[in-house]
């Protein structure tokens, strides 16, 4: 399992890639304590785009030819599909996307597939609630355009779904399917919100670093 990620290559791009830096920095300094997290219990929406956009931005830096590219672009559109109609069924009709619990489900996949570790309902509320929190608080998130916050969304509830079904075949295909899927995920957590899956927890209160 491959990392789908390449450097940025246009404005629209390199935009994005900022909103993820500043995302990330956000996250970090919520957990250490450094700035209050209005932890508001108002869903965070986007408006949905009527043709996603990540799909190929994601197939782009996949590996190989043209045939491997539209073929990952094929997985990835899929991959938001089972988001919207499996993961979040009572909106799948809806005309807005809920930012806030893609992150969280993007976070709980990755570390799930790190830490076997199944977040119950309560659990994931709190998470839901404490990163739209980040993100509404974020200068970075206030100042992005609409498309770009979707394409954040977007890019989001693919690997989420691409993270937990791929470790959920892995865990049957044995150790070394396994730690490759493993070894994607700490990069995911690593490159969007610059957190080692190691130093982290999740309570009744959300994430929270170890110990």
């Amino acid at each position: 399992m491959s990392r789908p990620f390449q450097a940025p290559a246009s404005d629209a791009e390199r935009r994005h890639a900022a909103l993820v830096q500043e995302v990330s920095r956000r996250v970090r300094e919520a957990l250490d304590g450094a700035h209050a997290v209005d932890a508001d219990h108002a869903a965070l929406t986007v408006e949905r785009a009527p043709r996603p956009a990540a799909p190929e931005r994601l197939a782009r830096a996949h590996p190989g030819g043209a045939g491997a590219r539209q073929q990952a672009r094929g997985l990835y559109e899929r991959c938001l599909v089972h988001y919207r109609e499996v993961l979040r069924a009572s909106q799948a009709d809806g005309a807005v996307d809920d930012v806030g619990a893609a992150l969280a489900a993007f976070v709980a996949a990755n570390l799930r597939a790190v830490q076997g570790v199944d977040l119950g309902p309560p659990a994931m509320q709190a998470l839901e609630r404490q990163l739209a929190g980040v993100l509404r608080g974020s200068p970075g998130w206030v100042a992005t355009a609409a498309r770009e916050r979707q394409m954040y969304f977007e890019q989001l509830a693919i690997l989420a779904v691409l993270v937990s079904e791929s470790f959920t075949q892995a865990v049957l295909m044995g150790p070394a399917a396994l730690a490759n899927v493993q070894r994607a995920a700490r990069g995911y957590l690593q490159q969007l919100l610059g957190l080692q899956p190691h130093q982290l927890v999740v309570g009744e209160h959300g994430l929270a670093l170890a110990g």
